[in-house]
């Protein structure tokens, strides 16, 4: 509609501004915006659309950036009093490569405490009793209210693919390194991953897609592999359906949906397989029901520094809660690094002894309806993606009780595009 004059890049701004205007008191999603320097952005995406030199397909998408990701226009203060007033001259990789394709910041959303303490005030726009969810509360409530078509996130558990449950949202949680983490802070350098919430699947994908062609993936990693656009969908031959170690604390009601949902893929020519079909998808499970014992060594190991360097300069500004947990991270030796990896290796090779012999592999996102008040839920089944450093896409087809509730959908690495066609086919058999 931009390219055809129907519609311009200010005038949708402005609609989302509306919305902003309607909802964000009860959402509360932003830590800080700018809309006098968005509109200004948007007038000159406009007038390159009037006069033919238009940046990119994402020229005029205005678009929100989680507060873990640096950026030269606002500041960086991660939830944290610790943080408070931080700023950077530099825009994170992906605030950068999304502004050079004419992408407009809007501005920076909210996140709990240093990424895992206190929750931030956001409210499910679903139902403004309950959670967003976590940590990307702020990035996934202004999408699921329709405030803005985009926003940014990071994952290390479950943080990009369970607020994307509770808010109705697609989702991608990326290949480890596939789309560049430059200018995250606070985060497991092992598994941290910046990812995309949207209100459309092939928006998810032109942004992931925009970020890799730019700025590519981390140092060391190949990039986003796949085209750039997701076409028309395609059906997976086979899918096995995971348990993982959330499926014995799931809602009732929540397993007797994505079942179904197998039913219908297999009422369409899809092979539904478990872990009563498969020695190899046995196994997995075995192994993925053992991740939640050592999974608190990896992740307190990683964030000793800055953890403890936090506390001991700035004990004050941190909520006794986080403080304690730091403390019990300080216990962990290299030892019991060392001897986590060792499992987490062996969970890598049973993961990948499955490859051959499915398509993908689909799981819940979350166990549950999001919780009434500020607890941001439970990370369980965001944990084997980000465990294995593989693609998740999170589908918003289903709904349970008004809200909504999605489905993850994940492969091996480097699948992330093949995954996001699948989730297309899906898309059209769910209704």
């Amino acid at each position: 509609m931009f390219e055809a004059g129907a519609d311009t890049p200010r005038k949708y701004l402005e609609r989302c501004l509306e919305v902003i205007s309607n909802r964000e008191a009860e959402v509360k999603a932003f830590v800080c915006h700018d809309f006098e320097s968005a509109q200004k952005a948007a007038d000159a995406s406009s007038e390159r659309y009037r006069s033919g030199r238009v940046l990119s397909a994402l020229d005029g998408m205005p678009f929100g950036a989680k507060d873990i990701f640096k950026s030269a226009e606002f500041p960086t203060e991660v939830g944290s009093e610790f943080f408070r007033g931080h700023r950077d001259w530099q825009d994170s990789a992906h605030i950068y490569a999304l502004k050079r394709s004419g992408a407009i910041l809007v501005g920076k959303t909210t996140l709990p405490e240093l990424g895992s303490g206190y929750p931030p005030l956001t409210r499910n726009p679903y139902d403004l009793s309950r959670s967003p969810g976590g940590s990307s509360s702020g990035s996934a409530a202004l999408v699921g209210a329709g405030m803005l078509p985009v926003a940014t996130g990071s994952q290390g558990r479950g943080s990009i693919i369970r607020p994307a449950s509770f808010c109705g949202n697609w989702a991608l949680k990326p290949t480890f390194g596939a789309l560049h983490s430059g200018g995250l802070i606070w985060r497991s350098p092992s598994y941290s991953v910046m990812g995309i919430h949207s209100a459309s699947l092939d928006d998810c994908w032109a942004v992931a897609r925009c970020i890799a062609d730019t700025v590519g993936g981390d140092p060391g990693h190949p990039g986003l592999y796949g085209a750039d656009q997701l076409g028309p969908g395609s059906k997976p031959s086979r899918i096995a359906l995971l348990e993982t170690a959330g499926w014995k604390g799931a809602d009732e009601t929540y397993k007797v949906k994505i079942l179904k949902f197998g039913e219908k893929l297999s009422a369409n020519g899809v092979e539904l397989i478990s872990r009563n079909d498969s020695r190899d998808i046995e196994k997995l499970e075995k192994a993925l029901s053992l991740f939640p014992n050592y999974r608190p060594v990896i992740a307190a190991w990683e964030v000793k520094y800055p953890a403890l360097m936090a506390r001991d300069v700035g004990s004050s500004f941190i909520t006794n809660e986080l403080l304690a947990r730091f403390g019990e991270g300080e216990k962990i030796t290299l030892e019991d690094y060392r001897t986590a990896l060792i499992s987490l290796e062996d969970l890598k090779a049973k993961f990948q002894a499955t490859a051959k012999s499915v398509d993908g592999y689909l799981t819940l996102s979350a166990p549950s309806l999001p919780p009434l008040g500020m607890g941001t839920g439970d990370s369980i089944f965001g944990d084997p993606a980000s465990a294995l450093g593989a693609p998740a896409w999170n589908l918003p087809l289903l709904e349970d009780r008004g809200l909504p509730m999605g489905l993850q959908l994940l492969g091996q690495q480097h699948s992330d595009f093949k995954l996001g066609q699948y989730a297309k086919w899906m898309q059209t058999i769910s209704d």
